[in-house]
This record gives C-alpha cells, sequence and structure tokens, in this order.
C-alpha cells in the first residue's frame, strides 16, 4: 500500500511539476501577446471605428449669403448596421441598388450611403449633401469648374482655390464596435462637424437678379452677354453669357466650337458703337461748355464728308436739324462726328481714357476684363480717325463690363468706379471678412453727370423708338449698332447689337448692359433685353 502511495506521490509531483510549467509557459506566451503595439493596435481599432460622411469643399455664396453651389437635394448616411436597421435601409434604396447594400448590411460592417430622402433608423446618421453643381449651375460662367481631382480649374473656383480646398463642411462620426465590428448596443457614436462647417467665399452678385438676368438673357439672346452694375460701390450684381453651359457636361461644351459656350462674353472685347456717344458728348460738355452743346444744332443730310472721306448716318434720308437730345435719340453719326471734330482727337481720347477704355483690371484674383483697345495718340491727328472715334467705330473695342462701368459715373455723379466681384469670405456663414474695395476716381463735373441723365432718359422715354421702354420702371440709356469687319457666309456684315442702360430713370439703382453679339441693331436685338430684364429685376426688388 505504501509503495502504491509513494507511486501516487511521484505521479502527482511530476504531474504538478508539469502542470507548473505549462502554467509558467502560458504567462509568458500572454504577457508576450499583451506588449504586441502592433496587436495593441489591432485591439484600438476594434473598439473604435470612425467614418467620414462628409469632407465637402468650401461654399460659394452670393452678396446676402445665399449659396450660389452645392444648393441641390440629397442625403448621406453614416450606417452602422444593426438587425433593426436593415428594413429601413433598404427601403430608402431603389430596387436596382437594394441587393448590393444587402450585401453590406449582411457583412455587418459601417458604411455610408447616398439617398434621395433621409433614412430614420436606428444607428444611422443622416445628413443633407448635394454635388457641387446644378444641371442649369447659376453663374456657371463666373463661378467656374474644378478639375479630376478637385482643385478649381476656371473662374471664382480656381481665383479662391486655395481658401475653399482648406474650409468647409467635414461630417465624421465614431463609434464603439465589437470584435466583429458590430455596433454594441447601449453605446452611442459621437459626432464631429468641423468648426468652419459654413466657411466660403461671398460674391457681390445678387442671386434674385443673377436669375433674372440669365433667364431673359436665355430666352431673347442666341449669343452674348448681360451685366448688372450697382454704379455706386462697383459691385456686379449680375453677369451672365450667353449661350450657357452647364459644369456637369464639360465635353459638350468644349466639343461646340460653333457657339463657344464656355466663353465669358461679358469679359470680352468688342466693337462698342454708339455707346461711345456717351464718352462724345461728356467731352463736348466739359470743353465746349454746355450752354453751347445744349443750343447747338446741326442738319444731318444721311452723310458727312471728312476730308474726301463719306461717313454715312443709319438714315440714309437724313435726320434734317437736330440739337442734341434729338441726336442721342436718334443716334445721329453725322451729328456726332461734327461734334468730335470740334471737340478735337487728343481730348476725345483723353476722355476716352478717363472713363477707362482701353485699361484691363481684375474683377477679383485670377479674373481680369479684357483691356480692349483704343486708337494710338498719333493716329488722332487723322481726321478720319477723329471722326470714326466720336460714333465709337475704328480702332475702338471694350467688353461689356467696360460699357457699365462708363455709364456708371455719368448715374453716380462723375465717378469712375471699379468694377469687383468678391466682398470677402465667411467662416460661418453668416458673417463677412470683406475684402478691401476698390476707390474710385472722379472723371466728371455733377453737372455735366446729370446732364448727361436727362438727356439718356429722354432718349428712352420721349418715344418707344430705341425698344428699350420697360413696361413698368422708367429708364434711360443708348443703343448700338457696331460694325464689326467680319462677314457671315452670306457676306453681310456682323453687327454687334448694344443697349446700355440705367433704373429708375428718376434715381437710378442699376445700370444694366447687354450686348447681341453679331445680331444686328441695338434697337430690336439688345434694347428689348434690357427693357424686360429692366421690369424683372424691379419686379424681383420692388422697385
Amino acid at each position: 500500500m505504501k509503495r502504491y502511495t509513494e507511486r501516487i506521490h511521484r505521479r502527482l509531483a511530476a504531474v504538478f511539476s508539469a502542470f507548473c510549467l505549462a502554467m509558467a509557459s502560458l504567462s509568458v506566451r500572454l504577457y508576450t501577446l499583451a506588449a504586441s503595439d502592433r496587436l495593441v493596435e489591432a485591439a484600438g481599432s476594434q473598439r473604435s471605428y470612425t467614418l467620414t460622411v462628409l469632407d465637402e469643399r468650401g461654399m460659394i455664396y452670393d452678396c446676402g449669403l445665399n449659396p450660389l453651389v452645392g444648393t441641390g437635394e440629397s442625403y448621406i448616411s453614416a450606417v452602422f448596421p444593426t438587425p433593426g436597421n436593415q428594413q429601413p435601409v433598404l427601403d430608402a434604396v431603389p430596387a436596382s441598388r437594394r441587393e448590393a447594400v444587402a450585401e453590406m448590411l449582411e457583412a455587418g460592417k459601417p458604411f455610408t450611403l447616398r439617398t434621395d430622402a433621409p433614412i430614420e433608423a436606428e444607428w444611422v446618421y443622416c445628413f443633407q449633401s448635394s454635388g457641387r453643381y446644378a444641371e442649369d449651375q447659376t453663374a456657371a460662367h463666373l463661378i467656374g469648374y474644378l478639375d479630376y481631382e478637385g482643385a478649381g480649374l476656371t473662374g471664382i473656383e480656381a481665383a479662391y482655390d486655395s481658401f475653399l480646398s482648406a474650409h468647409g463642411r467635414k461630417v465624421e462620426v465614431s463609434a464603439t464596435l465589437n470584435a466583429l465590428q458590430q455596433a454594441i448596443p447601449g453605446t452611442r457614436p459621437e459626432l464631429r462637424v468641423s468648426a468652419d462647417a459654413g466657411a466660403g467665399v461671398v460674391l457681390t452678385i445678387d442671386r434674385g437678379i443673377q436669375a433674372a438676368a440669365e433667364k431673359v438673357g436665355g430666352e431673347m439672346l442666341e449669343k452674348g452677354a448681360i451685366v448688372v452694375l450697382n454704379p455706386y460701390s462697383g459691385q456686379i450684381k449680375a453677369m451672365a453669357s450667353f449661350p450657357a453651359y452647364s459644369p456637369l457636361h464639360l465635353e459638350e461644351a468644349v466639343l461646340d466650337e460653333e457657339n463657344a459656350p464656355m466663353l465669358n462674353r461679358a469679359l470680352l472685347s468688342y466693337s462698342v458703337g454708339s455707346t461711345f456717344k456717351v464718352v462724345t458728348a461728356a467731352a463736348a460738355l466739359e470743353t465746349l461748355g454746355a450752354e453751347y452743346c445744349l443750343d447747338r444744332e446741326y442738319t444731318c443730310e444721311g452723310y458727312l464728308d471728312v476730308y474726301g472721306q463719306r461717313f454715312r448716318c443709319h438714315d440714309r434720308a437724313g435726320h434734317g436739324e437736330l440739337d442734341l437730345f434729338g441726336a442721342v435719340q436718334n443716334s445721329c453719326n453725322p451729328w456726332f462726328i461734327s461734334l468730335g471734330l470740334e471737340v478735337g482727337g487728343e481730348t476725345l481720347l483723353q476722355k476716352a481714357r478717363a472713363f477707362g477704355f482701353g485699361e484691363a483690371f481684375r474683377l477679383a484674383e485670377g479674373i481680369s476684363v479684357s483691356a480692349g483697345s483704343l486708337p494710338d495718340a498719333a493716329e488722332m491727328v487723322n481726321p478720319a480717325a477723329v471722326a470714326n472715334l466720336s460714333f465709337g467705330q475704328g480702332a475702338l473695342s471694350a467688353s461689356p463690363v467696360q460699357v457699365a462701368r462708363m455709364l456708371a459715373a455719368v448715374v453716380n455723379g462723375g465717378t469712375l468706379v471699379t468694377p469687383y466681384i468678391a466682398l470677402g469670405t465667411t467662416l460661418d456663414g453668416q458673417t463677412v471678412d470683406p475684402f478691401p474695395a476698390p476707390v474710385g476716381e472722379k472723371v466728371l463735373s455733377e453737372g455735366t453727370a446729370r446732364q448727361l441723365q436727362l438727356i439718356l432718359s429722354y432718349a428712352v422715354m420721349a418715344d418707344g423708338s430705341s425698344g428699350a421702354l420697360p413696361e413698368n420702371i422708367s429708364a434711360g440709356g443708348k443703343t448700338a449698332t457696331a460694325q464689326t469687319g467680319r462677314y457671315d457666309e452670306e457676306g453681310d456684315e456682323l453687327e454687334e447689337g448694344w443697349f446700355a442702360g440705367f433704373f429708375p430713370a428718376e434715381d437710378p439703382q442699376y445700370v444694366a448692359v447687354v450686348l447681341a453679339e453679331g445680331e444686328g441693331f441695338g434697337n430690336s436685338t439688345a434694347a428689348p433685353v434690357f427693357a424686360a430684364l429692366a421690369d424683372a429685376v424691379a419686379a424681383e426688388k420692388g422697385l
């Protein structure tokens, strides 16, 4: 018995020793596992999971902090699959997507899901989102578009790319998951929204006026541009170019070489024609005197001979005897040629420069207005060159923005403002950190500016011959039909139709310029667009 007892004791001792050795080995292994950085990180990743739901570019706003981009409506959700949310999630997607979404739900791993309507279910966190651009994107030529990597390529997107890239809405959802990466009941996810979620660039554009310009121009212009300007501040309230294009269909726009819809025609230079007669009248009023100019009468015979070169009036039979009011209303070329010759080429050229013709300037960082062209001073010794400049022909070109700038000086009492497009930036979508505004320069006396306003108001309000008379508001302005030296396939010369005007006539709030590119007579192409636009803006703003 003692022998069996000793044997059992020996066996027990051996088993105990083996057990102790095994436990020691297990402890060493457990310590090694616990000390492994890789496994510690893996364990941590299993406990916490973060989904980036939104990572959006900064906004672009109008002057009232209304968004100009990202205005479409869609939704994106952070989905943490649970038995209770599978059916609501599947119900929110179309039948064509349900199989793929069902597979993600069965896998159990959190994911993001874009839908047309919000999802209301447990462990689903939904946020309103949208694409950057709409199909009928407003102010597309001005705003520009992004490249394939999401960087600004043209327009405001390019001009303020660094700010827009660095600021915007970012939303993250973090949740505690189990080892199977499933939501742990009883816990709540952590929601993180970037502090500058409302950040963006604020433009001078007024969304309502911009919409009016795009609607009127889209219905009435084949090619051309519309610019609406605050004549006192220089802020551009609308800028539209036609034909329009969609940033969602860039390839289609690029291939349309005939219409070139991606050109921003508001910034390009064209022959300006009779809109320049405002400058000629201004130079005469300040050089020859208001009394002389207002009393001056001239008989238009349908042409004027200048040292053997005949300049014709658009009325080949002649307008007969006209004063300054009648000459502007009838846009009589010989009347203004004779007046320009009295003023002199050098004085006329100096006044054109004072009004900003021939000068390039920036609307915003990276967005410039074409300088256009003026004749050289040496050319002004030639009476024919002076004659051409007097009624806006010859070596003269300007953009719609420059013509609006000229007319603004007449409206605001004689100060040449510099148009601009960017007000500043915002970090919260509610307050604006303004950019420095350009300072204007006096180019006309108050008296001359007021006299020109009266003459231009008479040109529109006296009768309907200009085609620019709105139905519901008073206005003033000047038509133009500018020769281009370019011809169509049938040999007819292409002419630019213009109207540059302001409204209301008695207390001008806006200057608006319409260019009808290659469409002919301004009183039948551009002037009716101005009239419709003035009525639309008056209705929008309660004027």
